[in-house]
Formats: structure tokens, sequence, C-alpha cells
């Protein structure tokens, strides 16, 4: 295999330096000439491959007394603005002096919620009182005003009117004259509604702010990932980390050569390599979290955070992530058209096709064998007829003839009626084979090309969007039928129809279903979107063909730069020479025959003669 070096911002991951234990030399950064257009397929690959990570603090209750009250303390980072009056200490002692005044003893203080807001019931000593609740260890909960309970005003009316009532509880709000046993004050829930208005101006304000920041350029993350470092003259810019930079062009040569995050990071560890936290202490920059004990761990999120980042390409994204809801801290990825790119912005660490090769293995992750290795085929082979991944098998008596895939469903006995078992010899010469095919073709016929792939990726395209509007109109209708069942539900539980228990049961359930389906439209949306939109990115497979001259074997960086998925039929046993279906779905291009193409554009006036061309 050759490849072109005419253009010298092709960043060859290949010649990276390899370490060798400790006394490795540093690897050197590559520098490229200058940040590439952004394309759609950055967008979709990045949008289509990023994992959220969320870690959830729980504490422990402490066993406690039964029968104790409990005295609830809030306060938000807002709210402290108000002053003495509002503050945790100043809202205990009112506490303390009103059950001394009643005689509600033992009680216990629930104060861990200082700088949390209201309108979210996810804090910690919230949580807690909920659990001796339920564990029927309160009897009563007092706060200073209905504000330091929350302010959501559904969910404090769920609580008070529903929940509390349920296990005996008795609320009472002091300032504001809410007291349980005695009747709701008629204006408790008047006071709700302006509780969460002030929560949502807040909000608004912030979100506008951030919003304006945003849209004008200005960088959302003030925090340069790993690999940049803000220039010491102007610090809203970025600037290479040229130590850290060839770390990062290591990272993405290792996942191209089949590593996955836990094995980069452990590559990484036994060449101790700083961990950007450890860097960064090291360089004397501020460190945004508590240093790690052991300075060369890479954690698996870190390396695969990494692989995915459109910085490195040279670009500025914003609004890549947003929350549904001020009353929610549930962070979630928004579409690619919701986010705000803005090219060229500092120098690039990774070249484009570079980083789609890796969208590309993230998307179809390699697994090892028994014996610890990882064939350059694993993630790409599918069964044709049950569409089950196919898994290498091999043994340390194998000769190198003797590996094979075969089907996972029947290898696991789920429904697939042959292995379609298939050597990896045979795979790399039919591979090899339409490659160079490939390669041949578009060189010599490039213009046919664009315009028979432009057609073929509008056929595979509509082959299932009917499919899935069909699936979406349905989920749709289920929707607003769940819509009616819970308000129908709600009007039974006010006049007494439906007990609360009941009520609370019915609607959890209901309310679960309609999430579920919620998230099942949002994808379909978004498949479908892609779908009608989309078209054929003929220049990128274009551009991966003239890497190559003279292709003479493959590797796992050659495969994922050309190839998608490929699917294997079984053989049809009952011929006298067994025959099998090889179907090959190219990057940016689908389903492509490169054979018959070829013969197209040899004879074109014969195949326009018998109407083919």
């Amino acid at each position: 295999m050759q490849k072109q070096t005419e253009k010298t911002d092709t960043l060859h991951l290949d010649n990276q330096t390899h370490l060798c234990g400790n006394t490795a030399a540093p690897l050197s950064f590559q520098r490229l000439e200058a940040a590439a257009p952004l394309i759609e397929a950055i967008r979709t690959a990045v949008h289509d491959n990023v994992i959220q990570f969320q870690s959830h603090n729980q504490q422990q209750a402490q066993p406690e007394q039964d029968g104790i009250t409990a005295l609830y303390e809030r306060l938000s980072n807002e709210d402290g603005m108000d002053g003495e009056s509002n503050s945790i200490a100043n809202q205990k002692r009112i506490l303390e002096r009103y059950c001394k005044e009643n005689g509600y003893t033992p009680f216990r203080h629930y104060d861990e919620d200082d700088g949390y807001s209201g309108t979210n019931f996810n804090r910690p000593g919230f949580q807690r009182m909920l659990a001796d609740i339920k564990a029927g260890k309160i009897v009563r909960v007092v706060v200073k005003d209905m504000s330091r309970f929350g302010r959501d005003y559904l969910q404090v009316g769920m609580y008070t009117d529903v929940i509390f009532p349920e296990f005996g509880v008795h609320f009472v709000a002091v300032n504001d004259g809410v007291d349980s046993k005695r009747g709701d004050s008629e204006f408790t829930a008047i006071r709700n509604i302006f509780n969460e208005m002030h929560a949502r101006d807040t909000s608004k304000k912030v979100k506008a702010t951030f919003q304006s920041k945003g849209r004008s350029g200005e960088r959302l993350n003030n925090k340069p990932p790993y690999g940049y470092m803000k220039d010491p003259n102007d610090k809203k810019k970025w600037i290479v980390d040229e130590e850290a930079a060839a770390i990062v062009q290591k990272v993405f040569s290792l996942c191209i050569d089949g590593k996955g995050p836990t094995q980069i990071g452990k590559w990484l560890q036994d060449n101790r390599i700083l961990s950007p936290s450890a860097h960064m202490n090291e360089k004397g920059l501020p460190v945004s979290h508590k240093m790690p004990k052991d300075p060369y761990r890479w954690s698996e999120e870190t390396i695969a955070r990494m692989l995915e980042r459109i910085d490195y390409l040279g670009h500025t994204l914003n609004f890549r992530t947003s929350k549904p809801s001020y009353k929610k801290k549930r962070i979630v990825i928004n579409k690619p058209e919701d986010w705000v790119i803005f090219e060229n912005t500092h120098e690039p660490i990774i070249e484009e096709s570079v980083f789609l090769v890796v969208q590309n293995l993230r998307k179809s992750k390699r697994r090892p064998t028994k014996l610890g290795d990882t064939d350059m085929f694993s993630g790409l082979l599918y069964c044709i007829d049950c569409g089950s991944r196919m898994y290498h098998c091999r043994t340390h008596h194998f000769e190198k003839r003797q590996e094979y895939f075969a089907c996972s469903s029947y290898r696991n006995k789920r429904g697939c009626d042959s292995p379609h078992t298939i050597r990896n010899v045979v795979l790399e010469e039919i591979a090899l084979q339409n490659l160079r095919e490939a390669i041949a073709y578009v060189s010599r016929y490039e213009k046919d090309f664009i315009r028979e792939a432009s057609d073929n990726s509008l056929k595979e395209q509509d082959r299932e969007l009917a499919a899935k509007k069909d699936r979406l109109t349905k989920a749709e209708k289920r929707i607003t039928e769940l819509d009616l069942i819970i308000k129908r539900l709600y009007e039974d539980n006010v006049i007494g129809k439906l007990s609360d228990e009941r009520f609370v049961k019915l609607s959890r359930d209901y309310e679960r279903e309609q999430d579920e389906q919620k998230a099942m439209i949002e994808t379909t949306r978004h498949d479908l979107k892609e779908q009608e939109r989309s078209r054929t990115n003929v220049k990128s497979f274009i551009a991966a063909t003239k890497k190559y001259t003279d292709l003479k074997e493959l590797d796992a960086t050659v495969l994922r730069e050309f190839i998608d998925r490929i699917e294997v039929s079984a053989t049809e046993k009952w011929k006298k020479i067994q025959e099998r279906e090889i179907h090959i779905v190219y990057n940016f291009i689908g389903a492509f025959d490169f054979s018959t193409a070829t013969e197209q554009s040899k004879n074109p006036a014969e195949h326009e003669k018998n109407g083919i061309a």
C-alpha cells in the first residue's frame, strides 16, 4: 500500500513515534496547514457517537428515631443575594423557635441544600428527608415558607396534597401560615405560582445572556480542551500545546489501530503519559477538580470524549448540549442542526479524514477475541438474513487460513438457521478486489461516478422512509391518547373517584410510557430529517480513493476509511459450485456495484441502446 504524499497537510498517523516503556523519546506534534471547512458528515458522526455520562451523588440516610419533626432548610445561589433573612442559619433559628413554642420534639434538621435551586426536587437534603418519610420515621415537616420548600407549584402541590397525606405527614410553612391540620390557606396555590415565576424569570435572563454570547462567536466553554492552551497575549484565543497535541494525535492513531478507550488508556498509563489534569497541574495551570492519586491514569470517559471533539478540527462548537427545562439538571445532546459552529477559529490538530475514520470506528466497536487480539474486520460484518453481527472465531491451534466469522444469532441459538461462516482469507480477497475496482473506477470515470453514486444513494434512503413515517404517526397518536388518560385520572382523583395512592401509581406508569414514546419519536424524527435532507457526499469518497495509488494489502485503517459494513449470506449448497452473496456498503455512498459501473462506462453506447444507462 502506497500513500500519496503531495499534500503537506495530510496527517500520516502511521509515522507517529512508537514509545517503548519509560525510556521513550517524547512524541512530536505534526502540524497541519489549515482547518478544512466543516462538512455535514462530521456533524452527524459526532452527534450519533456522542455518549453522555451523568453522575448522581447519593447520600445514605442515617437511622433516626421514630416520630421526629423534620426541619427543612434550603437556599439557592440567587436567594443568597436577599441577605441574612434567608440564610440557612436564620431558617434554623426560626424553625427551632417554632418547634419549642409548639412542643414539637424531637426534631431533626435537613440543611444540606445550600446552593440548590427550588425548581429541582432532586436535592440531597430533600431526598434524604423523603426517604425518612417513606420509612415512617417522620410525622411532621416544617419549613420557613413555601418558597424554601420549592418553586415548582405542580410538584409542591403533589407533595403537600398527595404524598404527605398518604404517609400521614403534618406539613407547616411558618411565615406563610400554612398548616395542613388546620386546612390550607387559600393563598397557598397563588404563592406557589409566584415562587415559580421568580425562578422562571431568573432562568430566562441567564439563558438570554448565554444565547447572545454563544451566537456572537464567543466560546461558551472557556476552558481549552487537552491539546490546546490559552494564548498568553489574548485569553480568548486558543493556541496549540504541542506536547499535549502530540498525545491527542497518538490517541487517534491508536483508535485507528483498533484499540478502544480502555486499551488506549492502558497504553498511555504503561508509557507514563500524564493525564490531562496532571499535565495542566505540571504546567502550573488551574485544575477544576482534585488531583488523582495516579497522575498517569486515564479514564475511559476522558478518551471517549477526546475522540469525539470537533475542536480538534479547528472549529468552535457552541450549544452542543442543553437543559430541557430550568427545573431539571439533566443534560441532553442537541440535534446537529441546532449546533452553532464557527469554523477555522484555531489551529487544527487532527485532519478531517482521520476524524471521520475514527467516528466510523466508534460507531462499530471492535471487540478483542479471547486470545486478546482484534481482527481488522471485527465490527464490520453482519448476517444478511437476520441482521446480527458476525463474530470472529479462532483458537490457539488455528492457522491463519482457518480463522473465520460466523453469525452471532446462530451461535447463540436465537433464530438464524445458518452459521453464514466465511473465512478471513476469503474476506480479505473479496474486500481487496472491491477496493481496487473502486479506486480504479473513480480514478478513470470520476464524472460518471458522481452521477451514478448520487442516484444510488437516494434510492437507498427511500426504502425505510414510509415505514418510519408510519411508526411516527402511531407514536404521536398514542401520546395524545396518554394525555387524555392522565387528565381523566387527575379529574377522578380530584372528585374522589380515585384514591391518591392509585392515582400516583397509574399516572406514574402512563407517564413512563409517554416518555418512552417521546424518546422514540425524537429518534425517528431525527432519522427522517437526515434521510430527507441528506445528499451523498461523493467528494469525500473520491478524496479517500485519491490517497491510495497502489493498494496492495488491507489494514484496519483502509477498511474503516472506505467501508461502513459488509453483509454476508449463507452459501447455496444445492448448487454444484457453492455461491454466496457479499453485500458491501461503503462510507458516504452506500452500496455500489463498481464492476457493473465499470462495464457501463467502458461501453456507454451499448448500454444506452439497451436502455441500461
